[in-house]
């Protein structure tokens, strides 16, 4: 097969996910690392002060790299990396093991569950490496236990003397006298809404351990499963310091919902342990403190209603200590000490303490409602080679500063090479300013006219207030700047669900009126559609622009009973009939819906159970057709990313779709609307397996709309998984990319048609790519 050498580069946002940890040397300057949620491991660029990925060997074919839930470093030789990850379901994770600083990895399995985007992520450290020993590591597990391993990571052992299963960190003082341990209290529970106890320590390298004073503990009203949990903590030569929080009042989730993304905590508390006897002492700051010193007789006493997390001790810079709080409602604080945690100030608190330059424009408070856009800060990290620079981590990206001793510290983002959103649906017009369409979680989407740079901000109200996590987008060939896209409403409610509609290649939105009135049923879903982060569904819009479907989701799904449409626009909507070929209608099931690309009165559905449906008077009415026997049978009423499939319609043609089935590989279908019946062929040979499909320009000065078009594809041909580019409908191909170019989970892929060979990739772990040519060396 032949092959062409590309290059592959992310068109940026940059930031937008949880970066749950930070790893940094003691010793080397230059080696720092993050773990992200759901896009692995990144490594630091001193050099060009930004990051670069760990990941982009990974493939579809294990994802496990792109779920750290740890990583270590050794003390003496800053070359060992380790990482611990896994997929959520299986029960045993993998170790990788580099020597290279991540250049290469070698891989262990793991004898325990682990996932790095699973509810208490946030805390840690979980891995760390022995300071007297470095063949020793010790795992804290999410839900089995401490482990420990004599080999450095190939082999793992339970220490069964430690009581608790669920973990939040392990670590060690600086002289390897002391090991800390700390629980989730859950196999330890004094009763069924009271926590066992958190923190412990071992005198002995881990065959005893004796429980170490902390918060007393007690049941709280309304709180499903009260007591302290510890998250995180700081060692120096002097003290250890330990932050706690309590299960909130609207914590989703039971065992792991002791961190901010369970829902919500309470009850922080920091306790400081010095190094000699292990005596503690609660240094938890007062509620009120701002930034005017407060002495130690402000320590606060009550149970606050936040929780702490992040904490990190200076070993140079005698008595600095700084921390954070995690789900606090006006806005989660930066605290500094100069003595040990004796008094505190407060240094950062959403934008009237503190001052924060953001790099990037739709981290900017004017497209926040107005806020910091700061949230989940459950790690910050003095830098241990220079303590005047400090670091934490966000929902969306990471911050710094260069000088946190300041009267007015000031913290910037600092996420250029870190593109870990998950990006759901990606499209490219074929005329107008807009260039790329990019559905994203969390964002929304970003509309790019310039593929290298910013987009000012994601899709929005004209108040400047994110939409987030759209579903799919569509647009008309013929207009392809009336843009419709189904949106989730963010949290704050400032925005809410259901459909947008753009005329101006979605640089502004206007929320279409819900069409409430239809009947009961549908009235409900609605209500919960608008709902903060609920998914709208999946729509379709005319050539004409004049006509759109929409199917109204229940959750992932996508009910016949809940397709409406619209004949003017999305002024008015009406239930849709499904019938099959006998007249008899249709109630249950599923069914995703696309307008024909050039002929306004054709629409077609896409059933749960491989069926097909075809409407001929612009959405009104579907009348099932037969489905050839060849055809697999495939569930695409779902949103894409919970059925894994893609379908492409082609533009210029009538009724042309190709479908990447995954493991069932390419499908050509051709829906003939005269003769009701639908054509199926078969695209790639049996075996070969495709996830994603999308449509470019088929070569050099061709016509994109009336001309042949190229097919981009990820998947596995012949044995060999990549990106493949075909010209002949899977006659043959033309391999795309070397194994260090596969960039982890694939969500979606569109070809350019108006640059030949360009095709972009959205990706659920690197962000946003896009593929091209790399020319003559």
């Amino acid at each position: 097969m032949e092959k062409e050498s590309y290059i592959y580069r992310n068109c940026p946002i940059p930031g937008g996910g949880y970066v749950t940890g930070f790893v940094f040397h003691e010793k080397n300057p230059s080696v720092k690392y993050v773990r992200t949620d759901i896009g692995g491991v990144y490594g630091y660029d001193v050099d060009n002060d930004s990051w670069y990925s760990l990941i982009d060997h990974v493939s579809m074919s294990d994802l496990s790299e792109t779920y750290p839930i740890a990583i270590a470093l050794d003390h003496q030789d800053p070359d060992y990396l380790y990482i611990a990850c896994g997929v959520d379901n299986k029960p045993n994770g993998v170790f990788a093991v580099s020597h290279d600083r991540g250049l290469s990895f070698r891989y262990y399995t793991m004898p325990v569950y682990v996932h790095g985007n699973a509810n208490g992520r946030g805390t840690g450290c979980r891995l760390i490496v022995d300071r007297n020993d470095p063949d020793i590591l010790y795992f804290a597990s999410q839900k089995d236990g401490l482990l420990i391993s004599y080999d450095r990571g190939e082999s793992w052992e339970l220490l069964d003397a430690f009581p608790e299963k669920y973990m939040t960190f392990v670590g060690q003082s600086l002289d390897g006298k002391y090991l800390f341990a700390a629980g989730a209290g859950v196999t330890t529970a004094v009763s069924e809404r009271l926590r066992g106890h958190s923190l412990y320590v071992s005198k002995d390298s881990g065959k005893t351990f004796e429980p170490m004073t902390g918060p007393i503990d007690s049941e709280i009203e309304g709180v499903a499963f009260a007591g302290h949990v510890a998250q995180r903590y700081s060692v120096s030569s002097k003290y250890l310091y330990v932050t706690y929080s309590v299960m909130g009042r609207n914590a989703y989730v039971r065992e792991l919902g002791y961190s901010c993304d369970g829902g919500s905590v309470i009850g922080g508390r920091i306790y400081r342990y010095d190094m000699v006897n292990l005596v503690a002492t609660d240094v938890t700051p007062a509620e009120e403190c701002d930034q005017e010193m407060r002495p130690a007789s402000g320590i606060s006493t009550g149970l606050l209603e936040y929780g702490f997390s992040g904490i990190s001790a200076g070993n140079t810079s005698k008595g600095l200590l700084i921390a954070s709080t995690i789900c606090r409602d006006d806005g989660d604080c930066i605290y500094r000490s100069f003595d040990y945690g004796n008094s505190w100030e407060c240094v950062l608190h959403g934008l009237d303490t503190g001052r924060m330059d953001f790099r990037t424009s739709y981290m900017k408070p004017e497209y926040n409602g107005g806020r910091n856009l700061i949230h989940w800060l459950t790690d910050l990290k003095l830098d241990p080679i220079d303590e005047k620079k400090a670091w934490f981590n966000t929902g969306t990206g990471v911050f710094r500063t260069d000088d946190i001793m300041a009267y007015e510290v000031c913290f910037s983002d600092r996420c250029d090479g870190i593109e870990e959103t998950v990006h759901l649906n990606v499209y490219a017009p074929p005329a107008g300013e807009t260039v790329l369409i990019d559905i994203v979680g969390d964002l929304g989407g970003f509309a790019f006219s310039d593929i290298d740079k910013q987009c000012e901000n994601s899709f929005a109200d004209d108040k400047g207030n994110r939409y987030i996590t759209c579903i799919n987008a569509d647009y008309s060939d013929e207009d392809p700047s009336t843009v419709i896209v189904t949106p989730r409403g963010n949290w704050t409610g400032e925005t809410r669900g259901g459909l947008i509609l753009s005329h101006d290649g979605c640089k502004t939105f206007e929320r279409l009126s819900l069409p409430y009135g239809i009947s009961d049923e549908l009235d409900k879903a609605l209500r919960e559609i608008e709902k903060p982060n609920v998914n709208s569904g999946w729509v379709a819009i005319s050539p004409d622009t004049e006509h759109i479907v929409w199917s109204i989701a229940d959750g992932i799904k996508l009910p016949i009973g809940r397709v409406v449409v619209s004949h003017d626009g999305g002024q008015t909507f009406s239930h849709v009939s499904v019938k099959k070929a006998s007249g008899e209608e249709i109630v249950s099931g599923c069914m995703k819906v696309f307008s024909d690309r050039t002929d306004s009165t054709k629409f077609y559905g896409f059933g749960d159970k491989s069926e097909f449906y075809i409407s001929t008077d612009s959405g009104e009415t579907y009348t099932q057709v037969e489905t050839p026997e060849i055809f697999p049978e495939t569930d695409f009423g779902m949103i894409d990313c919970a059925n894994k499939t893609e379908i492409r319609g082609e533009s210029g043609m009538s009724g042309i779709y190709y479908a990447a089935l995954g493991d069932e590989g390419l499908w050509k279908i051709t829906f003939d609307s005269e003769n009701m019946k639908v054509h199926i062929y078969r695209l790639s040979e049996y075996g070969d397996k495709i996830y994603r499909v999308g449509l470019g320009l088929g070569g050099p000065g061709e016509d994109y709309i009336n001309g042949p078009k190229a097919l981009y594809l990820v998947g596995v041909l012949d044995g060999s998984y990549g990106f493949y580019r075909t010209l002949d409908e899977g006659g043959t191909y033309v391999r795309l990319n070397d194994n260090y170019q596969r960039f982890g989970d694939i969500n979606s892929i569109e070809g350019d048609p108006r640059v030949y060979g360009r095709f972009y990739i959205a990706t659920g772990s690197r962000g946003v790519l896009y593929g091209e040519p790399a020319g003559p060396e």
